[in-house]
C-alpha cells in the first residue's frame, strides 16, 4: 500500500554533517589575531600574508556560516563568481592611485593618492 521513499526517511546519526561552530569561531580568530600582530610588528612587506589570512577567514565565514559547504556545487559557484572581478577591480585601483616611484634626487613621489 505506501509506496518506498528514501528521501523520506530520516537520516542516521552518523551521516548528519553538522559543523563545529565553535571551532571555526576559534580558527577565525586565531586567523584575525595573528593577522594584528602581524600588523603591529612587521613591515609592510607583509601585505600578501594579510591578503591570503583575510582570503582564508572569508572562505571559512562562506563555507560555514552561509552554509555553502553543504549546499550544491551551483549555488556555490553562483557566489564565488564575482570574486574575479572583485580581485580585478582591486588591483586596478590600487594600481591607479599608488604614488609614482620617485626619481633619484626628487625629494618626494606625487600620484593621484597625493593630491587627496
Amino acid at each position: 500500500m505506501t509506496e518506498y521513499t528514501p528521501h523520506l526517511i530520516p537520516q542516521a546519526e552518523g551521516e548528519k554533517h553538522e559543523p563545529n561552530y565553535l571551532a571555526v569561531f576559534g580558527a577565525l580568530a586565531l586567523i584575525t589575531l595573528i593577522e594584528v600582530t602581524v600588523v603591529a610588528n612587521l613591515p609592510i612587506a607583509r601585505v600578501p600574508l594579510l591578503v591570503g589570512l583575510s582570503a582564508a577567514k572569508v572562505l571559512l565565514v562562506a563555507m560555514y556560516y552561509m552554509h555553502l559547504k553543504f549546499q550544491s556545487g551551483w549555488f556555490t559557484a553562483l557566489f564565488l563568481l564575482p570574486i574575479p572581478f572583485v580581485v580585478l577591480i582591486t588591483l586596478v585601483l590600487s594600481i591607479a592611485l599608488a604614488p609614482a616611484i620617485p626619481a633619484a634626487g626628487s625629494a618626494a613621489a606625487f600620484g593621484v593618492c597625493s593630491v587627496f
